[in-house]
Formats: structure tokens, sequence, C-alpha cells
């Protein structure tokens, strides 16, 4: 039966596939921004060397720029990889423009105009001009890091032979409940944004500081509420927003995990194959260039290969389940950075499990290192990433929407 409030599953019993078969797809979005550290006015840059204009894309802003990483499995190179790109980008900039670091936007003399959205691709535009009258165009221009997980064909292959569940769909479908499940943990472990800046807060003062603007109320939009009971589930509550025009798009759906399918975005397209999840809910890491550290990435890793080996939740407590866990993040979100968490002692369960975890399969010591590390974050709140940011960076310098 499912434990009320948060709760922690037992360890699997076979650990056969690990950490090593977990593959990570980095995308980073940042804003180019002036010498005064303003919206940057010049245009995206189209000259971008061969060696790195592959990696490189628009966003809805023109300001804004994605990095799109190739997946591996090697945290190291991933982020090796990743800092080459994003700083030979950074060089190649226009004179005096420089990557703002942090997912909030910088100081905004004025909202954001219908003249800073990007008209390339020039097909998907019209929509990107609808999203404005949609929403406060301050929330778009908050950037994050999306992390695409995929196991290898051999990992599936041995999850789903250990398992109830009856094939690769199943297995992503239910390590997407997982991590929705435990949304909470990475809002307060990844939360970085502690305050907004000057002319931000849409309509209202925001209390100062917090673990995440980002991931609350005021931060990037939320849109529909999904479905994950099952991928039939997931697929028909995207169908049946397109077709009411509750979503323009697929791609306006903005929960914090996305499945992903083999040959296509269209929501109909994943009954062919979920390819991968798309967790998409990080604040931007402002102490690295990646916007995510080596620690981040090996806790999802792990917490990935765990979810993989839990029972299943019942289709009649999904729903549940995860409604209580959007309200548990929202409420981490607008929580104190200073002070204990409302999940600290779920945190510090949870945290406990992986580590036992890692130990029994014989992970790297790296990783048994990040998962203590991270321990001790639920333990004292000034270990956390949110509380370094705002004592050591925002709070020095940071005017904030007064």
């Amino acid at each position: 039966m499912q434990a009320k409030g948060v709760s922690v599953m037992k360890e699997p019993c076979s650990t056969t596939p690990t950490v090593d078969q977990v593959i990570l797809g980095i995308e980073v979005e940042k804003l180019r921004v002036d010498r005064q550290g303003a919206v940057s006015q010049q245009p995206y840059p189209t000259d971008l060397t061969p060696a790195v204009r592959d990696y490189v894309d628009r966003e809805y802003f023109e300001a804004q720029v994605e990095f799109t990483l190739p997946p591996t499995a090697d945290v190291v190179a991933n982020l090796a990889t990743g800092t080459q790109i994003i700083g030979e980008v950074a060089r190649q900039l226009a004179p005096a423009e420089w990557l703002w670091p942090y997912s909030c936007p910088p100081p905004l003399a004025a909202p954001p105009t219908l003249a800073q959205i990007s008209r390339v691709p020039e097909a998907t535009y019209p929509y990107r001009r609808t999203l404005s009258g949609w929403y406060d165009m301050r929330r778009l221009m908050n950037n994050g890091v999306h992390i695409n997980v995929s196991f290898a064909a051999s990992a599936v292959a041995k999850l789903v032979a250990q398992s109830p569940l009856s094939d690769a769909n199943a297995l992503y479908m239910h390590v997407a409940q997982q991590f929705m499940r435990y949304q909470w943990v990475f809002v307060y472990l990844f939360g970085a944004t502690p305050a907004s800046f000057a002319g931000y807060a849409p309509g209202a003062d925001l209390p100062v500081p917090v673990r995440s603007v980002r991931s609350g109320q005021a931060g990037f939009p939320t849109s529909i509420t999904g479905d994950y009971r099952s991928l039939e589930h997931y697929v028909s509550r995207l169908e049946s927003a397109l077709a009411s025009g509750e979503l323009l798009r697929a791609s306006q759906y903005y929960e914090p995990v996305r499945l992903k399918g083999l040959r296509g975005k269209a929501p109909q397209q994943l009954r062919a194959g979920i390819s991968h999840l798309e967790l998409r809910a990080f604040d931007l890491n402002p102490t690295t260039s990646t916007g995510v550290t080596a620690d981040q990435l090996r806790l999802i890793q792990v917490m990935a290969m765990y979810f993989a080996q839990q029972p299943p939740l019942a289709a009649d407590q999904v729903a549940t389940v995860l409604a209580q866990s959007r309200r548990q993040s929202e409420q981490v979100a607008h929580e104190d950075p200073r002070t204990p968490s409302c999940c600290a002692a779920a945190g510090r369960r949870l945290l406990t499990h992986l580590e036992a975890y890692a130990e029994r399969q014989g992970l790297p010591l790296a990783y048994q290192k990040s998962l203590q590390s991270f321990l001790q974050e639920f333990q004292d709140p000034r270990r956390t990433l949110v509380y370094r940011v705002w004592t050591q960076q925002l709070q020095p310098a940071l005017t904030v929407q007064a």
C-alpha cells in the first residue's frame, strides 16, 4: 500500500545494470547580455564556426541561445565537451557580449517586447508571438538546463526482464513517474534562483530569498497537468489539450518530465516507442559555465537506475502521488533557503537509500562522494547550492524588485 505523504521505496533486489548504462544528453539555455548586464540587442550570432555551429540553436528570444550537447554516459566527458563548446561560443559573441549565468533574466528596464522574439524559424514565429499573449514574457525569459535520460539497450532488456514491466515503453513510463514523484528533490538540491532581478516580478513583490524563483509560481510558466498513469493516458491528455486549444503545440507542454519518441515530436508518435525522458525543471547552476556539475549529473544517473528497479506505482495511485509531489515542489520552491525544508527528512531517507544502493552496486567513489554531499545538503541547508548563490553571489550586489 502507498504510504501517505512523502515516502521512500525499498532498495531493489537485483542490481545488474549500473549507472554507466544511463546516457545523458544536456541542453543548456542562456541569455546573451551586454557590457552593462542588460539583455543584448544584438542579433543572434549566425557566423559561428563549424566546430560549434551544430551544437547551438535559437530559442524563444533573439537574445537566447540553446546548447545541445552529444549524449554520453561519461559524466566527465559530457562536461568537458560542454565547457569547450560553450566557452568557444562565448568567445565568438559580439564585442562586449557575454552569457548570463543565472536562470532569472538580468535587470529589466522594461518588460520584453515583441521585437525581442526570435523570428527564426519563420514558420513557428506566429506560435511564439501568440505565446506572448498567453504568458508574461518576463517569465518566458527564464532559462534552465534540460537533461535527456535514456538507458542503453542492454540495460533496457535486463531491467524489463527483472521486473513486472512489459516492455521498454512501460520501463520509461515507470521511471518518468518516479522522477515526477521526486521532483521536489531537485528543487531543493538544484535550486539556484533565490531572488529575481529588478523589473522581473510580474505584478507582485516576491519574497526574498527563496529556493527557486524559476520553479515557483512566478517562475517559468506552466501549461497543463499531464497524465502519467500510462503511455496511452499521457498521449491522450496531450492530444485532447491540443484539440481543445489548451495547448497550441506539443512543445508548450511544460511539465518537469517529458516523454520523447523514437519517430518524431507529435504526441501520437510516442506510441511507436519512447526513446528517452527529458527532465526539464533545473535551474542553471551559476557556478559553472555548463549550468550543471558532475555531482548533479551523477545524482541523476543513480536516481534513474535506482528508480528503474523499484516496484511500479499502481495506476490508481499515480494521480494522487504526483499531485502531492507537485504541491511539495511548489512549497519547497518558495521556502527560505536559510531554513530546513519541509521535505528534509524525506530527502535524507532517499539519499540514505541511494547511498546504500551505490555501495551495493560498487559504484565508483566519485558517485558515492556525490551522494554523500547531497545527503549533507539535506542535513544542513547552508550547504545547498541556493544558499551559496544567495550569500556569496547575489545578496551582496543584487537589486531585487522593491
